[in-house]
């Protein structure tokens, strides 16, 4: 079998998960936790949910690190780990590399292999990525899109759920599933398979949207297309203000995912449990007022159980007063 570039990682190589796969186990186990949230939130599964949840988003977001290089991904997999961590009882920050670390020991041990973290034998020259890749949307925000949209997608389909436009839901994740497969194909030209469902993705989309059938390399280009026209709008359109390569994060489109609210678990233990898109001020340092009327300038609100993102007194620091920069959101 071609050797991938997550496969210096032992777990990786071991289990030689297809990014098909990565994709299926990530987004099921997402719904499963959104399920869990909407219509039992203070049940046993909850908890168990949680930890699946980041376990295979994590390593998903992991593997597309390693083979696109992606700082974005990189920091996304981190935080993946610091989390999984947490939610194991652990410290979070007591080591840098602690994070990704423990994140492939615990893939490797829920598949049955011990030093998961372990790194092994470089995969051959030929097999790393070798041409520029396209500029992708940022990557974190995608990977929430495609659970996301397959959440809604899945639950409108419930007779006793609130309406949801399901075909719009499907849609969406078509394209954002699509473009994850694109990306990840291009970063590793050797897989192949994960090219093959790309294209795959994007003729499926193209029959859908009413389009002739192209070739792969072309049905391929409109995800991203289908992408930009769906989500970013034009840079001049008041609800996209932002140039698609924004210090904030946000790809152009305004808005930047981020935890809003945590539960928690005492001794000073939070973990998040939603998270939503929110104004991006394009700045990556955003402070908040000392004198907001709503959590009086601590950044938080406290409910019992949970904590809560303020979101009234964020303020830009190239904008505003010079305030302190709120702590890590864990």
């Amino acid at each position: 079998m071609t050797m991938q570039p997550e496969h210096v990682v032992t777990a990786y190589h071991r289990e030689r998960p297809s990014i098909t796969r990565l994709i299926l186990e990530a987004r099921w186990a997402f719904f499963q936790l959104v399920f869990a949230l909407e219509h039992d939130p203070d049940g046993e599964s909850v908890p168990t949910m949680r930890r699946q949840n980041l376990l295979h988003l994590g390593a998903l977001t992991d593997i597309l690190a390693l083979r696109s290089q992606d700082p974005t991904l990189h920091e996304s997999a981190r935080d993946q780990g610091d989390f999984l961590r947490e939610v194991d009882g652990l410290t979070r920050d007591d080591h840098p590399l602690n994070a990704h670390d423990h994140l492939r020991t615990q893939y490797g041990l829920f598949h049955g292999h011990d030093h998961g973290a372990v790194y092994g034998t470089q995969p051959p020259a030929s097999d790393r990525p070798h041409r520029q890749l396209p500029i992708y949307p940022d990557g974190p925000r995608l990977l929430h899109q495609m659970c996301d949209t397959y959440a809604w997608a899945t639950l409108g389909r419930c007779l006793y759920f609130p309406p949801v436009n399901v075909a719009d839901e499907t849609r969406r994740h078509l394209i954002t599933r699509g473009l994850i497969l694109d990306w990840a194909a291009a970063a590793a030209p050797a897989d192949t398979a994960t090219a093959a469902a790309a294209a795959t993705a994007g003729h499926a989309l193209r029959t859908l949207d009413g389009r002739p059938t192209l070739n792969d390399d072309l049905a391929r280009a409109y995800l991203l297309d289908s992408y930009r026209d769906l989500y970013n709008q034009d840079e001049d359109d008041e609800e996209s203000p932002h140039p698609a390569g924004c210090a904030g994060g946000c790809d152009g489109t305004g808005e930047v995912l981020a935890v809003l609210t945590w539960e928690s678990h005492g001794d000073g233990l939070y973990v998040p449990v939603h998270q939503e898109p929110i104004d991006c001020f394009g700045t990556s340092s955003v402070g908040h007022a000392p004198d907001c009327a709503t959590c009086d300038g601590h950044g938080y609100t406290h409910t019992p159980g949970y904590r809560g993102l303020c979101l009234e007194g964020r303020i830009p620091e190239e904008n505003g007063p010079k305030v302190a920069v709120l702590p890590p959101q864990g």
